[in-house]
């Protein structure tokens, strides 16, 4: 049987943090584990208990545990029940406005909420906001929004932003620019000053925030409404100590504007009604996506509008058929992110693509035909893409942030995916798509999809590098046209292909009283 024990106090000595249990049992009864929570790193320590006085005492020391991004679960055992440990509300107080943690170097760990409030210890890099001097900017933000707030919230402000706010050139920098375009002057855009796109937003710099900034934490606490493709998480701090400023935009209202179209990639544990991460409005591009965020995920009808990608507006066909450009975009593995060199080198995702990079008989064709590939690697494994390398004049690698990714995909002739929603882009133009799929049933068990990957994909599909390079050959063959049962399915995946995805998101929002 399961049952809660309440954590009473914490405690930090040097490496160790101290968890004190109102806890009745003898320390002798109980066994404790605290473990990874990762499905592919099996990392386990066990822990001990001590009495002083009416409690007992968990030490947990830092030094003994593996230093890869991600939590840590306590769990109590006796000969009959499983105990969780839950936070009091008072030390969830503490943990909001105080600052527990250990730091060893670079690495950081402190005690944060999970479901239920139960204790997690999360693990990650030391970042600049950890300071004394952000927590003090925070909290004097937090408390001017609470006494002098209501002057802020009578602008009715809307905040874009995009993934880790260091970016505008996703779905939220097109809805931004639509709006500046047409005078909204409400709508402010939240940005990382280090952003490769700082310079061109600052032709609209009264509403552009500046990331991390005072204003940033205050406009926050004050909007009336976040628009994005990302979760509310993305809009602040990432993975921060807790703080009272997430505790607040947990509770803001937020209009999905997604990253692509619903289907290869399983989300309902993420962004379903019932998830920590649901939101309030959830954009479509179909009917046919419409049925699943209402039907899979559970949100109402008139929550989710089927008005299109705002991206799509920008999107134009750059492609040259004089030389053409194939571009190779996979998409990230949740069981790779945050792990170090080592443990990437030894992945299949890692052995394959450097495999495919460097594979003799595509760089041969390649070179005879006078063909390009790009390779660009997801935002979320960009500190991996100095692992990969190619000798080949022929190909070349792309960070996350060195090009908008929309102007590779407008550029290419055809896009290789394994099943990155950024397809759809390419899909929107009537450009053939190859999917890549070596780990489909390492895939599906971590993530899954809402199709069957083997007869509803709307391109060709292969497993194995020998076939995939066949099929790159025959396309180059054919002049990189896309075959015509794939272009028929179109009109099931887009009710629109225009340029007023924009139009149609900003004529909702206003519809819902904002």
């Amino acid at each position: 049987m399961e049952k809660q024990i309440s954590i009473t106090k914490i405690k930090i000595r040097h490496s160790q943090i101290l968890l004190f249990l109102n806890c009745p049992k003898k320390p002798e009864t109980l066994q404790g584990e605290l473990r990874f929570q990762n499905a592919w790193l099996n990392f386990c320590h066990p822990v001990a208990f001590y009495p002083v006085g009416k409690s007992l005492v968990c030490p947990i020391n830092t030094d003994k545990l593996e230093n890869y991004d991600g939590d840590w679960k306590l769990t109590i055992q006796d000969s009959n029940d499983t105990y969780t440990p839950v936070f009091t509300s008072r030390i969830r107080l503490s943990l909001l406005l105080g600052r527990h943690f250990v730091r060893n170097e670079e690495t950081l760990f402190f005690p944060m909420g999970g479901a239920s409030h139960s204790f997690l210890l999360r693990c990650r890099r030391w970042q600049k906001q950890d300071h004394l001097t952000f927590r003090i900017k925070e909290l004097t933000a937090f408390g001017i929004a609470k006494l002098f707030g209501r002057s802020l919230k009578e602008k009715h402000m809307w905040l874009v932003y995009e993934k880790f706010c260091i970016t505008a050139q996703e779905n939220g920098f097109y809805f931004f620019e639509y709006c500046m375009k047409n005078k909204k002057d409400n709508v402010f855009f939240i940005l990382d000053k280090k952003s490769p796109q700082w310079d061109y937003m600052q032709q609209y710099r009264k509403n552009i925030i500046p990331a991390l900034s005072f204003r940033h934490i205050l406009y926050l606490l004050c909007a009336d409404l976040l628009i994005s493709p990302d979760g509310r998480h993305h809009a602040y701090a990432w993975k921060p100590m807790p703080n009272p400023v997430t505790r607040t935009l947990n509770k803001q209202k937020l209009y999905f504007l997604q990253h692509g179209v619903l289907a290869l990639k399983n989300v309902d544990s993420l962004f379903s009604v019932d998830s920590s991460s649901s939101v309030d409005y959830f954009t479509a591009s179909s009917e046919f996506e419409k049925n699943i965020i209402v039907n899979r995920m559970g949100y109402n009808p008139d929550k989710v509008p089927v008005t299109g990608l705002a991206r799509w507006d920008g999107l134009h066909d750059t492609s040259d058929p004089e030389h053409p450009v194939i571009l190779l975009m996979p998409t990230w593995r949740s069981w790779l992110e945050g792990q170090n060199d080592e443990i990437f080198r030894q992945s299949d995702y890692y052995q394959h693509y450097t495999a495919l990079l460097n594979s003799q008989e595509l760089q041969n064709y390649l070179k005879e035909h006078e063909l390009k590939l790009l390779f660009y690697i997801h935002p979320k494994l960009q500190e991996f893409i100095g692992t990969f390398h190619s000798e080949d004049s022929q190909i070349e690698l792309y960070s996350f942030d060195s090009v908008p990714l929309n102007q590779l995909i407008m550029h290419c002739s055809m896009m290789i995916t394994d099943y990155s929603s950024a397809c759809w882009d390419a899909y929107y133009q009537g450009k053939p798509i190859l999917f890549y799929q070596f780990d489909l049933d390492q895939y599906n068990k971590t993530n899954g999809s809402y199709i069957d990957m083997e007869t509803e994909l709307w391109g060709d599909r292969c497993t194995e590098q020998e076939d995939l390079v066949h099929l790159i050959k025959d396309y180059a063959e054919n002049g990189f046209q896309e075959k015509q049962k794939y272009a028929e399915m179109r009109k099931e995946y887009f009710a629109y292909i225009d340029h007023n995805n924009c139009q149609r998101t900003y004529e909702y929002i206003k519809s819902q009283g904002y």
